[in-house]
């Protein structure tokens, strides 16, 4: 009897103190303030120090605040956001902003808010999701008269307010495709001068990372415009023909492949009946540019054709050296297998292009550690662009301009 009384009496002596400690934490828990915001910083521990209001989608972030403990969601502009609750603490919430997170480019009512929930209360705190700054990447025709209607490409092309070209030519009649990475705009007429193009909205600024209207460079990278009596000139006086009233909307003169009849598959004689355009010995750039890194450099040239393009290639020689050769075949990916440029537009080959292995027409291995080898360890070097048909069917027409031959500096 004894023993069952003190087995009793230890069951209630546990039990009471199972109760305290319950009673303790819901009086812990009750004590806990409702979670607080004091201030948003970037993740990057180089920069811990920082204190911002906005940020892009997809941007790392700590929340800094206080009773963050009991976290349950986290939401930006009303998107739930995703949390590792073992990086957190009842201080810091480390977090990504969903790259879709809402933002005025989406809805322009969205609250710019973040917001802090946990098993105690939540918290709000004004913070701004931004859409990226424009950038222009590329152009249709990088050397379009005044009046063409060219394409910028790029990214972030929302809530654009206005385009300007060089000499500060401001255009605000423009059309911008569903997923902002296109912009169609009409040359202006008082736009003549070299320069980046910039568009500007309202996430900021974006400058075009290609020169417009650069077909009289005063730089080093620019090789041939083939104008009489101009220093770029820049033609070797043989392969193609030097003309320029074939082809409407030019800057100038150009070269014009058009061999007179038809060319039969595996026909590489490029050097006769008008097959070349072959651009003399110029400065690529700078002889300190030449260890920067091939990927940083491509040659354009723009190109206009009068009749579809159904077979063959250019194959472009640099400094004469065809084991290093870049192939240009456009027909391959277009519409039907027939390329047409329905006017005039820029072709972007990077130096990357020019591959080893090209002694058979087959540029198929390497990019070159520099461009050093191309030019042959100097800053000066002629390109050779040759028509091959390197296919199995004949190449029954083909007529073709070239003009403004350029290195240039794309990234």
């Amino acid at each position: 009897m004894k023993n069952i009384s003190r087995n009793i009496n230890r069951c209630m002596l546990a039990l009471a103190v199972v109760v305290s400690t319950l009673a303790l934490y819901s009086c812990k828990k009750d004590s806990i303030g409702p979670p607080q915001i004091d201030r948003v910083r970037l993740l990057d521990p180089t920069k811990r120090d920082s204190s911002f209001v906005k940020a892009f989608p997809g941007t790392f972030i700590v929340i800094e605040g206080r009773n963050f403990s009991g976290l349950k969601n986290v939401y930006f502009n009303g998107m739930e956001a995703a949390f590792n609750a073992a990086l957190n603490t009842d201080n810091n919430i480390i977090i990504r902003i969903p790259y879709d997170a809402p933002t005025a480019v989406t809805d322009p009512n969205v609250p710019n808010k973040i917001r802090v929930v946990t098993d105690h209360g939540e918290a709000m705190f004004d913070f701004q999701i931004v859409a990226p700054p424009p950038a222009i990447l590329s152009a249709s025709n990088e050397n379009a008269l005044p009046g063409a209607v060219i394409t910028l490409r790029g990214t972030n092309f929302w809530l654009l307010t206005n385009i300007v070209f060089p000499g500060n030519v401001s255009v605000t009649n423009f059309t911008v495709n569903s997923t902002a990475t296109e912009l169609t705009v009409t040359v202006p007429a008082t736009a003549t001068a070299a320069g980046p193009i910039v568009a500007n909205g309202q996430f900021g600024s974006g400058t075009s990372v290609f020169v417009f209207n650069n077909h009289k460079s005063p730089t080093p990278g620019f090789l041939a415009n083939f104008e009489d009596g101009d220093p770029y000139f820049g033609w070797a006086w043989w392969g193609g023909i030097k003309e320029n009233n074939a082809y409407p909307s030019n800057t100038g003169n150009y070269i014009r492949v058009k061999p007179s009849g038809t060319i039969n598959a595996g026909d590489g004689a490029w050097y006769t009946d008008n097959r070349a355009v072959m651009v003399a010995p110029g400065a690529w750039m700078t002889n300190d540019k030449l260890s920067d890194p091939i990927g940083d450099y491509a040659l354009k040239f723009e190109i206009n054709t009068k009749v579809p393009w159904t077979a063959g290639s250019l194959m472009i020689a640099p400094n004469g050296n065809f084991n290093r050769l870049a192939r240009y075949a456009p027909w391959e990916t277009a519409p039907n297998k027939q390329f047409v440029t329905n006017g005039w537009q820029t072709v972007t080959i990077p130096l990357t292009e020019f591959k080893s292995g090209s002694g058979n027409y087959n540029p198929s291995g390497s990019p070159a550690a520099n461009i050093g080898v191309l030019t042959g360890g100097t800053n000066t070097a002629p390109i050779q662009i040759m028509l091959y048909n390197d296919g199995s069917t004949p190449l029954t027409a083909f007529d073709v301009a070239i003009d403004n031959v350029r290195i240039v500096k794309i990234r």
